[in-house]
């Protein structure tokens, strides 16, 4: 099992501000790479389609846990490359709060000869940006 963790960033917003926001998954298209191709996204579930290496992977993922204003985990789908267990870790911070994704994946052999562990943590750093970028432009609240 492979343990990715993005830096912990500082928003403007509140915990639960946050929290509302990641916990419906249809609103996570805003923060998800712009390759994401056919997203589809329900309060509990959102699918999609990434090309990785010339090859359409389906992506899906339910809420496993929400916890009102600490964390929102997700666990793949029907359509999963791998196991994995990603949470958004949130917590209050001042008059605003503080987010860190961390995701628990077990990466087949292979795909870990192929880089899928800098891809994935690539993503996940991506999307902590967007989510930060979306704070800051006061898109969240």
């Amino acid at each position: 099992m492979t343990t990715l963790k993005t830096a912990t960033a500082t928003l403007p917003i509140s915990a639960d501000v946050l929290y509302t926001f990641l916990s419906d998954l249809s609103n996570h298209r805003a923060f998800l790479e712009p390759a994401a191709m056919n997203f589809q996204g329900t309060v509990d579930t959102h699918s999609y389609i990434i090309e990785v290496m010339g090859m359409k992977m389906p992506q899906e993922l339910v809420a496993k846990a929400r916890t009102p204003g600490q964390l929102v985990t997700l666990v793949p789908g029907a359509k999963k490359m791998f196991d994995h267990e990603l949470r958004f870790e949130i917590a209050s911070s001042g008059e605003g709060s503080t987010l860190r994704l961390v995701d628990e994946a077990d990466i087949p052999m292979m795909m870990q000869m192929m880089g899928a562990e800098k891809l994935l943590q690539g993503q996940l750093d991506s999307a902590l940006a967007r989510i930060q970028a979306l704070a800051d432009a006061g898109q969240l609240a």
